[in-house]
């Protein structure tokens, strides 16, 4: 495998009436070494991202009034925030062993 960075991506939809949300789960990583994975929540109405997650800032991020105040609810919750920082480690390093055994398998 080369040096890019791989990703694994999830998608969660929901819609009505012609408006969709939807939550983007993906991982980032340069190899299998946890300080090397991102584990990126993404929340997203109508095409437009309004509040994310990110294991490497550890916090949620708000791109919309709306997100900014989703954020900031989520952020000053320890058991949210820990919940998402287990991610990484849970179901990002889980999923990336398999898709390398795999990889390496058919190499």
């Amino acid at each position: 495998m080369d040096s890019s960075s791989l990703c694994l991506l999830f998608l969660t939809l929901c819609s009505a009436d012609a408006f969709m949300e939807y939550v983007v789960d993906r991982c980032e990583f340069n190899s299998t070494d946890l300080k090397d994975i991102e584990y990126i929540r993404s929340y997203n109405y109508n095409r437009k991202e309004y509040v994310r997650f990110s294991s490497s800032l550890g916090k949620y991020v708000g791109y919309t009034e709306y997100g900014v105040k989703n954020a900031e609810r989520w952020n000053n919750d320890p058991s949210e925030l820990g919940a998402m920082k287990a991610q990484k480690e849970t179901y990002c390093k889980h999923n990336i062993d398999i898709d390398y055994q795999t990889a390496l398998s058919k190499s």
